[in-house]
């Protein structure tokens, strides 16, 4: 019974300011996903990524103390969950489900980075700034390495579409970039608490740091821009962008002798005596070779064919290959052909037939998952049966890697090469550079996910991964977007989106490697190693507490 006098522990007016103080607490958390979700709608937003942090480093503030710890949790998923849906709903055109999946498995990693920093923080009692900064970029790194690698929303990434302000990439990588909006937003947190304070001289110096952070990394980037050797080395090259659809053509079994015809007749019409280097986009060639015989394929011959025509002529481009494993050999993410009796793996791969020599392959390594490879499959075999279908494709590939580069002896010329996905990862394409003069050779498919802003930011990806290497690079689309982009990031030309289309010029040859090419991702080590002992402190910190 309550005793009289005594105010109810639940009253009328308690459970107002409950329910105004959620709101307000969820406003800040969606508003922080719609500034995190814009910039990957519209290229030309990724300002606002620079203050997308602060409503949801206010609502943090709020709530790090309170009893139920969970409760950052909660509004980071809202606002990660938004991020991701603006961001990558694209996705979802290729397949509902495996796109669901994604956006929910993203969004749930990004919210425990975020709670664990703000854990960290609060158990360590230390300023936002570090716990933050080490455990968010220890995450993207991290997440760019396991078996549910999608670093599509990483914060340096926002910055793809402009190369002008991010050219000292050469030596961060993108990683530079997210180090940089993360300051950004720190630096905006502090001037809008010292307008709050009404401190002058406060509000002075915090202006003067948000200025200095901002400003100083794009005068930096024009200094170098400027001042970048583009090379005095050509070679000639060819491109032909089929525009095959890949819902109703491209895999068409009765389709595909067709294509190559076609493919075969618009190459003719480009390559002279002049052209050095012919390309074509991922899965020119669909019906699978056999590495250990490649002769046996009839597409492969007609390709070798086509290039007795011009003995200086080199081809890039992408197939299906295999190779054949021993009788009672299985491996993560083998087949069973039962007609030959034998196991073999199978790759998305890369074909290159340099004039004069023996063909080689490079397998694409850094696999969608769900769509191409199931997750943790060399753990669990039986999950291999799961993978979602992918544009009549179903089944999952081998990463297992034989070539890091092509070598070009007769020419004296390196290519990257670089299969669609892998082109998110910045570190994985710069490390493999070589040291010889070159460029980069990206081979795509970006029809999956229709006229969608999915396309437009996989092709501004490639500006990234050009100044991060500086080197040329040519990228050739099935129907995306094929285009030179030269050292600097900057498009020399390019094709229009879903239309047949070629492309030919001169690609510029550059030797040496970069800085982040020879210590990579420098940057997101460093934060996994300290955000990995930031978080084992706190957890003994924590039990001491509680003991005591």
């Amino acid at each position: 019974m309550q005793a009289s006098g005594a105010s109810p522990p639940w009253n009328g007016r308690q459970y107002a300011g409950s329910q105004k103080s959620i709101r307000e607490n969820l406003i800040l958390a969606l508003i922080s996903g719609l500034l995190l979700g814009f910039p990957w709608i519209y290229s030309s937003l990724a300002f606002l990524t620079f203050v997308a942090w602060i409503p949801l480093f206010i609502l943090e503030e709020r709530l790090r103390d309170r009893p139920n710890p969970y409760l950052v949790f909660n509004y980071a998923l809202a606002c990660f969950l938004v991020w991701n849906i603006l961001g990558t709903w694209w996705v979802t055109r290729a397949h509902l489900l495996g796109g669901m999946l994604i956006i929910l498995a993203n969004a749930l990693c990004q919210a425990f980075s975020f709670w664990l920093a703000s854990r960290v923080g609060a158990i360590n009692r230390m300023p936002r700034l570090l716990p933050f900064v080490v455990i968010w970029m220890g995450f993207e790194y991290f997440h760019e390495w396991w078996d549910l690698a999608w670093p599509w929303l990483n914060l340096g990434n926002a910055l793809a579409a402009t190369p002008e302000i991010i050219q000292w990439y050469e030596f961060t990588g993108a990683r530079g970039g997210t180090l940089w909006i993360i300051l950004a937003n720190v630096s905006g947190l502090t001037l809008y608490k010292s307008w709050q304070d009404g401190s002058v001289r406060r509000r002075m110096i915090a202006g003067a740091a948000c200025l200095l952070i901002v400003t100083l990394p794009v005068f930096l980037s024009w200094h170098i821009y400027r001042n970048v050797e583009i090379g005095a080395d050509t070679l000639s090259f060819a491109l032909v962008q089929p525009n095959l659809d890949p819902y109703t053509e491209k895999f068409v079994p009765e389709k595909q002798a067709g294509h190559m015809d076609l493919f075969f007749d618009t190459a003719g019409q480009l390559c002279d005596e002049k052209t050095r280097l012919l390309i074509g986009p991922e899965t020119q060639i669909v019906a699978q070779i056999d590495e250990q015989d490649p002769g046996a394929s009839l597409q492969f011959r007609r390709l070798k064919a086509f290039q007795q025509q011009y003995p200086q002529l080199s081809i890039l481009l992408g197939v299906h290959s295999f190779e054949r494993l021993a009788r009672d050999e299985t491996v993560p993410g083998s087949r069973y052909d039962v007609e030959k009796n034998v196991h073999y793996e199978a790759f998305d791969s890369a074909l290159f037939l340099p004039s004069g020599s023996d063909a080689r392959f490079y397998h694409k390594t850094k696999l969608v998952p769900l769509f191409e490879r199931m997750p943790f499959v060399q753990h669990l075999r039986f999950l291999g049966r799961f993978s979602l279908e992918l544009g009549g494709y179903n089944g999952t590939y081998s990463n297992r890697q034989a070539h890091a580069a092509f070598k070009d002896h007769e020419k004296a010329v390196s290519i990257l090469p670089i299969v669609c996905f892998e082109s998110i990862f910045g570190s994985y394409c710069a490390r493999r550079l070589s040291e010889q003069s070159g460029f980069i050779g990206m081979v795509t498919n970006d029809g999956w996910w229709k006229n969608t802003p999915g396309y437009k930011h996989h092709f501004n990806f490639s500006r990234m991964r050009a100044i991060e290497c500086r080197r040329d690079l040519i990228r050739a689309a099935n129907n995306g977007i094929s285009a030179h982009i030269d050292a600097r990031g900057r498009v020399v030309a390019r094709t229009a989106w879903w239309q047949a289309a070629t492309l030919k010029g001169d690609v510029h040859l550059r030797a040496g490697r970069t800085f982040f090419s020879r210590y990579g991702d420098f940057l997101g080590r460093g934060a996994l190693f300290c955000s990995v002992g930031l978080s084992l402190y706190a957890g003994i910190r924590r039990r001491f507490r509680v003991k005591s």
